[in-house]
C-alpha cells in the first residue's frame, strides 16, 4: 500500500475521468484471503458523503472539492496469511485490460529485495487523460485501485485518508526504518 501513495502523488496532470474502465473481477482472491477491501463507491455515494465535509475546514474543504467531479472509486485489496495466493496470471488479467491505444503505463515501481510492485496506468481518449488505475502488489497483498471522474492529480492526496482510499505517506528508505 505503501508504493500507491509515492504512485499517486507522482501525477501532476489535470486528469478528467469516467466510470470504472476495468472489471474488478477478483472474487477467487477473496475467498483466499484473510482480509479484503472491497469499495465501489459510485458518483451518487460521493457527492452524498461530500456533503457531510466541512467547507471552513481546509483539507475537508479541498477534499470535497475534489469530489466534486468524481464518477467513482473502486478498491479491491487483499492480504493473505501466505505467499502464493495470487499468481502473476492474477496481475496480468489486470494489466491485459490496460493495454494501448486506450492506456499507457505512467509510473512503474520493483523492489526485487521485497518482491514489490507498484504500477499507474493512464487512459486517454481523444488526447484526453480519461482513467487512472492502480496496480500494487506484494507477495501477500494483491490491491487495484480505479479513480473515476474529474479529478486534478495535484490534488489527488486531498483524497488521503478519506472513502477507503489510504491514508497517503511517502515510502520510507530502509535506513530510514532503522532509524524508528
Amino acid at each position: 500500500m505503501k508504493k500507491i501513495a509515492m504512485l499517486l502523488l507522482a501525477g501532476g496532470l489535470a486528469v478528467p475521468l469516467i466510470a470504472q474502465q476495468i472489471k474488478l473481477n477478483l472474487d477467487h482472491l477473496a475467498a483466499k484471503a484473510s482480509d479484503s477491501v472491497d469499495l465501489s463507491l459510485n458518483g451518487g455515494t460521493l457527492q452524498f458523503a461530500a456533503k457531510f465535509l466541512n467547507d471552513n475546514d481546509a483539507d475537508e474543504g479541498k477534499a470535497k472539492k475534489l469530489l466534486a467531479g468524481l464518477e467513482g472509486i473502486y478498491v479491491r485489496s487483499y492480504e493473505f496469511k501466505k505467499d502464493g495466493e495470487w499468481t502473476q496470471a492474477d496481475a496480468d488479467a489486470v494489466r491485459n485490460q490496460l493495454k494501448a491505444p486506450e492506456w499507457s503505463r505512467m509510473v512503474g515501481f520493483k523492489s526485487a529485495g521485497d518482491n514489490e510492485t507498484a504500477e499507474v496506468y493512464i487512459r486517454t481518449e481523444n488526447k484526453k487523460v480519461t482513467g487512472v488505475t492502480i496496480l500494487a502488489t506484494e507477495p501477500r497483498e494483491f490491491t487495484v485501485v480505479n479513480i473515476a471522474g474529474s479529478i486534478d492529480m495535484d490534488n489527488l492526496a486531498d483524497l488521503s485518508g478519506h472513502f477507503g482510499v489510504p491514508k497517503l505517506t511517502p515510502p520510507q528508505r530502509k535506513s530510514e526504518k532503522k532509524d524508528e
